[in-house]
């Protein structure tokens, strides 16, 4: 799951693209929508095993990339792999930026590489990363027509029929109004946007690509999905608020002096309040909470409860509060 990367080029397009209108809470819509690029980077990221992993997909796709366009991508899979809020150098690119990205064809996904590479010209990237990115970008553009007619069809075709039941299931929730209500915060960015994805059914989903955009796999466990449809709301309603204390937490924790790996834990604070709070919310332990194990969401919460307890109530300063109590 992706938290926190500061991407320059990612941070750059998010502000040549502008924002988006604010709307009040009771206006704001919940919607699903099926687009092809976040659909063709994750079947690249699958079928080249780049931290997704989908043996029925593959078993049925895998014939629609040549074998060098996969050898290729694995050669540079450290520049592309995520997870945990850190990434590859060329992840925030390959997979966030070109997620994000409209694109009709191969011609058009060509003028988007060309604008990424005119931008990291600008910022003088070394000649032995732009050649990568190059690489890496002509697997994307040579591939890409090829993956419109032989498989997104079939693809779309899979998750409309989820498409509608989760539009149908939203109408019953009301995820704005309740994390306004814990928080205190107020939900100004438009209406929030699922991007449902057919590859990939084990990998780091749930990535948001800007704002007020997330992805999800289309066919996981309903009650799962809708509790980290909550879960993911709550992230991005907090990040402007934790998102520097994250990296102040990143900065203070390479200054300890500990025979333990504790790069994760800005990552695992930030999880496992959005999941203290979607539990408050809900009036019960909820999935989110059940499935995050990785990030220690027990005891963060135990934290949160007695930090809650002596009367504290804005999460960031519970989120800092509580990593420091967690690095005692």
């Amino acid at each position: 799951m992706k938290r926190t990367v500061l991407y320059l080029l990612f941070a750059l397009l998010l502000i040549s693209c502008g924002s988006q209108p604010s709307k009040q809470a009771d206006e704001v819509k919940i919607l699903f929508e099926i687009r092809p690029e976040v659909n063709y980077v994750t079947h690249l990221y699958t079928l080249a095993g780049l931290g997704f992993s989908d043996e029925e997909y593959t078993a049925k796709y895998s014939h629609t990339l040549p074998k060098a366009a996969v050898d290729t991508l694995q050669k540079y899979k450290d520049y592309l792999t995520f997870g945990q809020g850190e990434g590859g150098m060329l992840s925030g690119t390959f997979f966030f930026m070109v997620s994000a990205e409209t694109f009709a064809n191969a011609d058009s996904l060509q003028k988007v590489m060309d604008k990424y590479q005119e931008m990291a010209k600008s910022y003088n990237s070394p000649d032995e990363i732009m050649n990568i990115a190059n690489a890496i970008a002509k697997v994307y553009v040579d591939n890409y027509d090829n993956y419109l007619k032989t498989v997104y069809p079939q693809a779309k075709k899979d998750m409309e029929e989820r498409q509608n039941q989760l539009s149908q299931h939203m109408k019953d929730h009301s995820f704005v109004k309740d994390w306004e209500r814990v928080t205190g915060y107020t939900w100004n960015r438009g209406d929030y946007h699922w991007l449902l994805y057919r590859a990939g059914a084990k990998g780091p989903s749930y990535n948001n690509l800007n704002e007020n955009t997330n992805t999800v796999f289309y066919n996981q466990s309903l009650d799962y999905q809708l509790s980290m449809f909550s879960h993911e709301f709550g992230i991005f309603l907090m990040q402007d608020s934790i998102d520097p204390i994250v990296e102040e937490m990143k900065e203070y924790i390479r200054t300890m002096d500990s025979t333990k790996d504790l790069t994760y834990v800005p990552w695992s604070a930030f999880e496992s309040l959005a999941c203290w709070y979607n539990c408050k919310i809900a009036g019960k332990e909820t999935e989110d909470y059940r499935n995050f194990s990785e990030a220690d969401v027990k005891t963060f919460c135990q934290i949160f409860d007695r930090l809650s307890a002596t009367g504290i109530t804005d999460p960031a300063e519970l989120y800092r509060k509580g990593i420091m109590e967690y690095l005692k």
